[in-house]
């Protein structure tokens, strides 16, 4: 049986390090959750739902669900200065024992001037974590007789999670023509040690590394009539691994796309969505992307699904009714 044979916990204190954000493909459709400074920057309200199950077949594989809900602030006073945007992320990613939350408000301010628009933002929230050791598998499986794992280092009941303050910073510009887009971020400045009941009776500690994210790419919409291809890159790094993935989509009338997202020494994924604008009501954007693992993985699962919905609209504030007096009446 396909199964993760996880080696995490060689003493009964565990430190886990290493890349752990979730994993998206469709980047482009996310870009708030790993950047606070987009936050207000589509200019409505939008709101996301992301589903993904990677590793297909694979016991133990990552299992992600996202929704954000961002859009920028009217003021009462008009100011240049002062263009708000604000923002709410919550994701659950589930990897073999690991259950992680992560509850995120962002808050931007947008600045324009000739050459575009830059919207910086900070991120603050709460990042959780529980460890099952129930879903813990050694390379000799279960005992036989008492259904459990026999390892005295690897504890079979399920702790308490776990929370520690987050905190995120980030910038995003788009030019004027909105042709160049780039980002740039750092999640998990305050490098939290989750300290508790993550095993249950074993003390353990879960440190929390600070990640980079940059962004960038380029729209080009004087090709092909009726077409524009958006070339873009996407890096993400903790320091001690860094992850690129490199990703191109061919858009039909601003409605129907098609593309494809390489990510090295990983994975090539072919994805497709479609726009439809139902007019006052607002634009909703569905996409899907399917990974296919280059690694050594592939041979170990049938690859990685993950979809998403997007729903933008504006709320039209009512025009206000002045009623003037009648002069004869004075």
């Amino acid at each position: 049986m396909k199964r993760i044979i996880l080696i995490v916990l060689t003493f009964s204190t565990l430190s886990v390090l290493g890349q752990q954000d979730p994993q998206f493909t469709q980047n482009f459709a996310n870009k708030l959750y790993n950047n606070p400074g987009f936050a207000g920057m589509n200019g409505s309200i939008c709101a996301t739902v992301i589903g993904r199950q990677q590793w297909l077949g694979f016991d133990g594989a990552p299992r992600t669900g996202l929704i954000s809900i961002h859009s920028p602030v009217k003021l009462p006073i008009e100011t240049s200065l002062i263009n708000l945007g604000i923002g709410f992320t919550a994701a659950n990613d589930i990897i073999g024992p690991l259950n992680t939350n992560f509850f995120k408000l962002a808050i931007s301010n947008r600045f324009t001037f000739n050459a575009g628009t830059l919207s910086i933002g900070v991120g603050v929230g709460t990042l959780g974590a529980v460890i099952d050791g129930s879903n813990f598998l050694t390379p000799d499986g279960e005992d036989a007789l008492t259904g459990v794992i026999t390892d005295p280092n690897l504890a079979p009941g399920v702790g308490g999670k776990a929370y520690g303050f987050d905190f995120d910073m980030g910038a995003y510009f788009r030019s004027a023509s909105n042709k160049i887009f780039a980002g740039i971020s750092m999640m998990h400045l305050t490098q939290s040690e989750l300290q508790g009941d993550l095993l249950g009776d074993q003390s353990n500690d879960y440190k929390v590394e600070s990640h980079l994210y940059v962004m960038g790419g380029y729209r080009i919409n004087n090709l092909v009539p009726n077409w524009e291809f958006v070339p873009s890159v996407f890096l993400k790094t903790e320091f001690s691994t860094t992850q690129f993935d490199f990703n191109a989509r061919a858009i039909y009338k601003g409605m129907i796309w098609g593309g494809v997202s390489y990510r090295i020494q990983d994975a090539i994924s072919p994805m497709a969505g479609y726009k439809h604008d139902f007019g006052a009501p607002g634009v909703m954007k569905i996409g899907a992307s399917y990974d296919l693992n280059t690694s050594k993985l592939r041979s170990f699962n049938s690859g990685t699904v993950e979809v998403f919905l997007n729903y933008c609209f504006t709320i039209t504030p009512k025009p206000k009714i002045t009623i003037h007096k009648n002069p004869r009446w004075l």
